[in-house]
């Protein structure tokens, strides 16, 4: 033992003064790795993500993104209700709804997702109502304002990438000046004179209501938000617009499950027809609760993209829609199980080869072979920015983070077989305090989409 020091001094003298190949450079840090017993499997972890970003490039370098945007004013979830009269949970009855009607309706639902834990969006139907929760708003003097919406968010992360975006979003005169700090500009004829506004009610962990002690940070969000539920921006999606592009990302659709079927199809299909001919597109969903809906948009748009981003709750809600098992994250066979049957339900014929999908714990990239490149580097990009993101660091640092996922090695990614599909699964460096929940998804995402190709398959 007491020759370790030296054998270890040895090893890094060793990688500093000789030319090593990659394969052995990289052994000989695992063996480095073995030898610092001390060391935990979080600074372990993050040590291997940092050689292992070190290595990376981005594969595509023009993106074309649609179609929410708005300003999230981010708020703690119970400050607005104890606003709005509901100081005690013993006065709500914890129900989900499909829409929010009144103020009541608002209590509830929070209550029924903070017990369960998960993220969820509603849309406020009345008027009136929505003006008495905005006056609340109006009241709590800490709230701050952010860029919201899929498509923007997706927009501000790969702005850090220096790559090209055209970004169609119903963009007010605030989230115009936001996205401008990051060198990101709302394509002219989507531009409008007025913000819509979506009202995150966040709570962090350990805190407690309706009898219940939080284990993790999360957020219910909620908006009355006319321009993205009528998906007002896909006027701006032409054909000159996506020719020179080398993907196309769409997101928002959850904005039409308050929309009349009619309307809902003829901007689906309008998407489609507009998308028909190009060689790379990403569908991200959202939270939704109408299975119909659901169903409709991926048998008429996910199954003509190529790639689909999804969380755990949207994954579970597919899987059952579809015909499917319940998705249990803690049990990661049937979160491969439901992405398997997922690729099966669009079937071979159609252009979805690629699903991403992200939780807290860790994220899956599963591919139809043949069809993808980098799928591993992608997956494995997608957790260490979540990481960072998270804790609002511009590097990871051990200690603000643990590692709930081991899987079989303490390493960025691993790869399967899983008969005609290649799965690839990243566990992530859980923040313990984070700083930022939203968003969070789309950061993922975006970052997956800047490392990954797809083949002339």
């Amino acid at each position: 033992m007491r020759y370790r020091p030296a054998i270890f001094v040895g090893l890094i003298a060793t990688i500093v003064y000789f030319d090593v190949t990659k394969d052995y450079n990289e052994q000989i840090w695992q063996q480095c790795e073995n030898l610092m017993v001390w060391r935990s499997k979080e600074s372990i972890l993050a040590d291997r993500y940092g050689r292992f970003v070190d290595k990376t490039q981005t594969l595509a370098s023009s993106f074309f993104i649609g179609f929410n945007g708005n300003m999230d004013v981010i708020l703690n979830g119970k400050e607005l209700l104890k606003k709005l009269g509901y100081s005690s949970s013993d006065s709500v009855h914890g129900q989900d709804k499909l829409v929010i009607n009144t103020a009541a309706d608002l209590a509830s639902v929070f209550k029924y997702y903070f017990k369960q834990e998960t993220a969820a969006e509603r849309a406020v139907i009345e008027e009136d109502s929505w003006l008495e929760i905005l006056k609340a708003i109006n009241e709590i003097e800490d709230k701050t304002y952010f860029i919201g919406g899929n498509a923007a968010l997706i927009a501000r992360t790969m702005s850090y990438s220096n790559i090209a975006i055209k970004l169609a979003v119903p963009g007010g005169p605030e989230l115009i000046k936001q996205l401008k700090e990051y060198k990101v500009d709302v394509m002219d004829q989507c531009q409008q004179s007025q913000d819509e506004l979506h009202v995150i009610m966040e709570y962090g962990v350990g805190e407690e209501f309706a009898g219940h002690t939080s284990k993790r940070a999360n957020r219910f969000i909620f908006s009355r938000d006319i321009a993205n539920s009528q998906m007002s921006a896909i006027a701006c999606l032409t054909e000159g617009a996506v020719a020179d592009v080398d993907v196309v990302v769409i997101a928002g659709f959850h904005m039409l499950e308050t929309q009349p079927t009619v309307q809902q199809h003829a901007v689906i299909r309008s998407v489609r027809e507009k998308l028909l001919s190009h060689k790379q597109i990403h569908l991200e969903l959202a939270s939704m609760t109408n299975r119909a809906f659901l169903l409709d948009l991926f048998n008429m748009l996910a199954v003509h993209s190529h790639s689909l981003g999804l969380n755990e709750a949207e994954l579970d809600f597919l899987s059952v829609s579809l015909g499917g098992d319940r998705v249990d994250v803690k049990d990661v066979s049937s979160v491969k199980a439901a992405l398997v049957l997922v690729l099966e339900k669009a079937g071979r014929e159609s252009l979805l080869t690629r699903v991403h999908f992200h939780c807290l714990t860790y994220h899956v990239i599963i591919e139809r072979k043949g069809h993808w490149k980098n799928s591993a580097v992608s997956v494995a990009m997608g957790t260490y920015i979540a990481a960072k993101f998270a804790c609002d660091t511009p590097t990871i640092v051990p200690t603000n983070h643990e590692l709930r996922y081991l899987g079989t090695d303490i390493k960025p990614v691993q790869s399967e077989e899983i008969g005609e599909y290649m799965l690839h699964i990243s566990p992530v460096l859980v923040c313990k305090y984070p700083l930022k929940t939203v968003g969070l998804g789309d950061s993922i995402s975006a970052t997956g989409l800047l490392y990954t190709i797809r083949t002339n398959n």
